[in-house]
């Protein structure tokens, strides 16, 4: 028995604050459960040192080529052939917007039941994995089990704080052979990496852009200067349906959830996000006023 964290390569992982998160509660996780602390990497090998200083015991490596760009038909058939192998008691992977895509399409093919965006997860009787998921808006926290094993859930950013990195750890590599993953089904035509929306998913700090904007004009030197503090730049639905901002910025209830601890918005702040600090510049007829927003403490 153990518990098991996902972990994405290259451009995914550096600096992920969420992987780091779950790692430190797959510890705890473990320990309950009897087994070790497990990070199951997609391509990148050379992390797996980087894994074991934030509290890895075992990095399970997926090392092919075919994973170490994001593809989600691959990712989704490399994360199915690896539970369907080592029969994980758990497994979490990261709320983030590619989480989201290649985790329900893997527990889909294998009929195993999945919980998304999880504020908060433990080991109830039995070593059963217990599943804290906000509903109706947020008003509401349910508490859900599984019946299915693996057990798998996304967990949200900010819900948990990473362990402080640890130097000289010895950890056990393993090569994970999944058999070829080029007949998916899905031709990637084109890639563009003009913006790295994935790092909206656990940036410090957001700039929000909504329709006070006034146009796309703007959003060039606001990219530019977000840049500068390491700030990642999203956007409402509006911002987005109207094509200012690719679909995958789109932040809000119908969109992605956030928790910086630092957002930078234009009016209106949408729900959604459960953020440190909401900072909106309100943009009125004569005058710009600023408002800050301090949330309540989330739960747990």
């Amino acid at each position: 028995m153990g518990d098991w964290t996902l972990v994405t390569g290259g451009a995914g992982y550096v600096g992920s604050v969420v992987v780091d998160e779950l790692l430190a509660r797959g510890r705890n996780l473990a320990g309950k459960l009897g087994g070790r602390n497990v990070a199951l990497l997609f391509g990148t090998p050379d992390l797996a040192e980087e894994l074991g200083r934030f509290g890895a015991e075992v990095v399970c490596v997926v090392d092919d080529p075919a994973v170490t760009n994001y593809h989600p038909a691959r990712w989704a058939t490399a994360l199915r052939r690896v539970l369907e192998q080592e029969q994980p008691h758990v497994l979490l992977i990261p709320a983030t917007g590619r989480g989201r895509e290649y985790g329900p399409r893997a527990a889909g093919e294998l009929e195993l039941g999945m919980t998304a965006d999880c504020v908060g997860v433990d080991i109830a009787k039995a070593g059963r994995l217990l599943q804290q998921k906000p509903a109706y808006g947020g008003n509401i926290v349910s508490v859900i089990l599984c019946r299915t094993t693996p057990q798998l859930a996304t967990v949200l950013p900010r819900m948990y704080e990473p362990l402080e990195p640890r130097e000289g750890v010895e950890i056990e590599v393993r090569t994970l052979d999944v058999g070829p993953l080029t007949n998916e089904g899905v031709r990637l035509v084109d890639r563009k990496d003009d913006r790295d929306s994935y790092r909206i998913d656990d940036a410090d700090v957001v700039s929000l852009l909504g329709s006070g904007i006034g146009g796309p004009e703007p959003i060039p030197l606001i990219d530019q200067e977000a840049r500068k503090v390491g700030a990642a730049v999203a956007g409402t639905r509006e911002i987005c349906e109207a094509g200012w901002l690719p679909g995958t910025c789109h932040v809000g209830i119908f969109g992605r959830p956030v928790a910086p601890r630092l957002l930078v918005a234009v009016r209106p702040a949408p729900r959604g996000s459960d953020d440190g600090c909401i900072i909106a510049p309100k943009v009125a007829r004569s005058r710009a006023r600023t408002e800050a927003r301090i949330p309540s403490p989330r739960p747990g």
